[in-house]
């Protein structure tokens, strides 16, 4: 990419944003220029390039607050099942408790006394950022439920993914039982734990136990043990992997689970607008138009499309889609062998940016021939991957400096 072109480009078109930038208090209507681009928009997808950097949860809430105001109110994100289930109560009903709960960070309750779920692999970790996590997703939901509340509209979230630490869907359902859900005993009692199962075990028994299921009872509860039977074959296909090879059969199934999530939190939350939320590369808009120069397991492991490829080229959704990219700073990926403080080259996209030196939006398509050249962009654990900006994000949200997902 021309260095000077990309100047010239950014002190004409460039958003300036508040310095420092706190995606609670900026003004929204900073981003009044966004509003005639996605006016046909049937999905928007925030891309992050980091989930463990404090200032994504800005980056979603500066968006969010705008989005709503378009009567964008129905989100989908890469988190389990469970926790979305928890996360959508506490929009509902304001019970921050509800934090304390979500199966893939923290909460135990759900969890099974005879056999351990946690990776054994190359996935292992002892210093995932639990709490630091968990802060950043309050903050987020907590800032949308306020927003939404002024606003007079009801939020709803989905989560997409795979349940890290699977089991909380049993406690779902059991929440969702009442005085209209009679006539599953065969079905209840299918769902009952068994001794000693493997997990691979366990995610047959609950496929199983869906043929039993009362046609008339609420989508959620069926759904709910779906979520939980593919988390539970994930888990069996990847916890004890030795290798990142070795993972990408079970990152592909991954991926088959998070598109087929997403159809059914369409169908839960009775809408196809969603703001879908996840890592950049889990939202390119045409995968054959990203190059990565040092190889890797991407979504889908390689081996099936993305979920954004997939919703942009497979289903024809129109999809308007911003990312999110810094130049500098830390994260507290939990990784212990893979580095936490950026480092990408002279000539990516990252460095680039930072001759502006502070905080900006921009339009991809206020300049169309700078950025449908490929340009190095890079992401977490200092990877990078080669793509034509313009065909993967319609705007940009960038930030020179990164600080670590925050309790506080």
């Amino acid at each position: 990419m021309n260095p000077t072109a990309l100047d010239s480009f950014l002190e004409k078109h460039a958003i300036a944003l508040p310095e420092p930038f706190d995606g609670a208090r900026a003004d929204p209507a900073l981003l009044a220029p966004l509003a005639g681009r996605l006016a046909d928009a049937e999905i928007v997808a925030l891309g992050e390039m980091n989930h463990f950097v404090h200032e994504k949860s800005d980056f979603r809430l500066f968006l969010s607050r705008f989005l709503m105001t378009q009567g964008w109110t129905d989100f989908a994100e890469e988190l389990g099942w469970s926790d979305g289930v928890r996360i959508d109560r506490y929009l509902a009903e304001g019970d921050e408790g509800e934090f304390d709960r979500l199966p893939s960070f923290g909460y135990v309750g759900h969890l099974r006394g005879d056999r351990d779920d946690r990776p054994s692999g190359i996935l292992k970790s002892d210093s995932y950022p639990t709490d630091a996590f968990v802060a950043e997703q309050k903050r987020f939901y907590r800032g949308v439920r306020e927003r939404a509340l002024r606003l007079g509209v009801r939020p709803r979230v989905a989560g997409i993914d795979i349940d890290g630490l699977p089991g909380g869907s049993y406690e779902d359902v059991a929440a969702l039982l009442d005085a209209n859900t009679l006539g599953g005993d065969a079905f209840l009692a299918a769902l009952t734990r068994v001794p000693n199962e493997t997990a691979t075990e366990e995610a047959e028994r609950l496929r199983r136990a869906l043929a039993l299921a009362p046609p008339d009872w609420p989508f959620c509860i069926t759904e709910s043990v779906r979520a939980l039977s593919e988390s539970l074959e994930y888990i069996s296909r990847t916890y004890t992997a030795k290798s990142y090879e070795e993972v990408r059969p079970g990152m592909a199934f991954r991926e088959g689970a998070i598109k087929r999530r997403l159809g059914a939190a369409q169908q839960l939350l009775g809408t196809d607008r969603l703001i879908v939320m996840a890592h950049a590369l889990h939202l390119a808009k045409d995968d054959s138009a990203v190059r990565a120069p040092g190889g890797g397991v991407g979504p889908g492991g390689n081996r099936v499309s993305s979920l954004g490829h997939w919703l942009a080229c497979e289903q024809k959704k129109k999809v308007f889609s911003v990312w999110f990219l810094y130049g500098s700073g830390e994260d507290n990926q939990p990784m212990a062998n893979l580095p936490r403080r950026a480092d990408y080259p002279a000539g990516s996209l990252n460095t680039l940016l930072m001759r502006y030196c502070r905080p900006l939006v921009f339009l991809t398509g206020d300049a169309p021939e700078l950025f449908g050249e490929p340009c190095l962009i890079g992401h977490i654990y200092n990877a990078v991957f080669e793509t034509p900006l313009a065909v993967q994000a319609d705007a940009v949200l960038y930030i020179p400096r990164v600080t670590p997902l925050r309790i506080s």
